[in-house]
């Protein structure tokens, strides 16, 4: 009679229960912040404001992805968001964050300034 599991695949299904009880993977956003949904979650959070200028704000926005669970790229720094908004003075940062069965997310940094 064979058994059911072999030990292969028993001693990887308790690396995997162990690794994700002891909170070592992180099935979330990239960043960290904000709720994380197992499906899907897409939200903006205000980091940081100012008083605004009477003139009309430019926007730059930048952002890093994650693929699967190994691969991450991009720049969601605010300089990079700022430079590619054109903007020298910076009065509005926000983050927006989007999950898809946390396979794919993106953080993106969001400047407003003049």
């Amino acid at each position: 009679m064979k058994p059911l599991v072999d030990k292969f695949q028993f001693y990887c299904a308790i690396f995997f229960l162990i690794l994700f009880l002891s909170s070592c993977a992180n099935f979330g956003q990239p960043q960290g912040i904000g709720p994380t949904g197992l499906f899907y979650a897409s939200y903006t959070l205000a980091v940081s404001e100012r008083p605004l200028p009477k003139q009309p704000l430019k926007v730059g926005k930048s952002c890093l992805k994650r693929i699967g669970f190994f691969y991450v790229t991009g720049d969601a720094s605010i300089s990079a968001a700022a430079s590619v908004g054109n903007i020298q003075e910076v009065f509005r940062i926000e983050k927006e964050a989007t999950n898809y069965l946390s396979l794919y997310s993106t953080l993106c940094t969001v400047v407003g300034g003049i």
